[in-house]
This record gives structure tokens, C-alpha cells and sequence, in this order.
């Protein structure tokens, strides 16, 4: 099986220097496998994640859904585990923007989440999502929506009451003020 080490250098290449459509079909379940278990360096993921979303909605029906099974996966793997390499925020990117995915079903599936893991992603995309720059993207818009809604609280507040730590809670505490002047503006 091919370590990261050996696939770093086509992680970085791979269709922009060298190697063909066929040839990054074949690398990809690897590389995301990788990418997932956080062995491969999260820094690959955006542009990787790029360089799949121009060329794949072309591709047969179970390539296609093999690549959403995986990026499902990706997801709640993400949500199930914090820290990630790969961020929350470069995940939904992953997912809305490089991907073109809707958004809906995996802000759901967060909302779902029961996890301080999953509480602890929200309350670091609280101050993140506060600081990025508007895309103007209907993705964009949808995520705002969300998170000025009553989702992020419930989440914060469900890990707030089962933090693993003072830290924990004291971090989900933050997040949830910073939530509440968020939604007011």
C-alpha cells in the first residue's frame, strides 16, 4: 500500500505537472483515504479537492458516487474528532465550493451530531466563519443563514453541558456568546 510519503509528490502534481485523468482515478481513493486518517498533510486537501471538482461531475455515475460516499464519510469523521488537520470550515468548503455538493444535508447531519468533538468544530467556526471573507456564493449565503440560527446554540449548548474539561466548556462557553452578539447583528 503507498505511503503518504510516496504519494505527497503527486498530492502536489498530480494533473497539474504530470499524470492524466485515468492516472488521478486511480491515486485518488488513496489520497483521500490519507487525507482522512490525517497522514497525508491536510494542506493537500483544497487543492486536491480542486483539481477533483473541475473534472468529476463528468465522470460515470458510481465514480461520482463513490466520491460523495467518501467525502460523507470525510465528514462525519470530521465532526466525530477535533482537532482535524483538515478544519471544519475547509471541509464545508471542500464540500460547497470545490465540490459543488448542497451544503444542506451536511449542516444537518452536524446539527444531529451529539459529539463534544462536533460542539468543539462549531465553536471553533464561530470565531472563524466571523473573521472569513463573504464569497457571495449561494453556499455562503446558506451557511450564514445557519449559523445565525438557533442550530450552532443547540449544538454549543449540548457540549457545553457534557465538556469533557473546564477548557472545553469554558471554549464552547465563548462560542456561545460570541454566537449570541453574531446573531444579533
Amino acid at each position: 500500500m503507498l505511503t503518504a510519503s510516496a504519494l505527497e509528490p503527486y498530492a502536489w502534481n498530480g494533473l497539474s505537472t504530470w499524470g492524466d485523468v485515468e492516472e488521478f482515478k486511480h491515486y485518488l481513493p488513496r489520497l483521500m483515504e490519507l487525507l482522512i486518517l490525517e497522514e497525508l498533510d491536510g494542506l493537500h486537501a483544497p487543492s486536491l479537492m480542486l483539481r477533483l471538482g473541475v473534472r468529476w461531475h463528468s465522470w460515470r455515475k458510481i465514480e461520482q458516487e463513490a466520491i460523495t460516499a467518501t467525502i460523507d464519510a470525510w465528514w462525519r469523521h470530521t465532526l466525530n474528532h477535533y482537532p482535524r488537520d483538515v478544519d471544519v470550515m475547509t471541509m464545508i468548503e471542500i464540500i460547497a465550493d470545490s465540490l459543488e455538493l448542497d451544503l444542506a444535508p451536511y449542516l444537518a447531519e452536524w446539527e444531529s451530531n451529539t459529539t463534544e468533538a462536533a460542539a468543539r468544530h462549531m465553536a471553533w467556526l464561530m470565531h472563524d466563519f466571523t473573521v472569513s471573507i463573504a464569497r457571495n456564493t449561494e453556499w455562503d449565503a446558506l451557511l450564514d443563514n445557519w449559523i445565525r440560527g438557533p442550530a450552532p446554540a443547540a449544538i454549543l449548548e449540548r457540549g457545553f453541558f457534557s465538556a469533557s474539561s473546564p477548557e472545553a466548556a469554558q471554549k464552547l462557553s465563548d462560542a456561545l456568546e460570541t454566537h449570541r452578539i453574531w446573531r444579533r447583528h
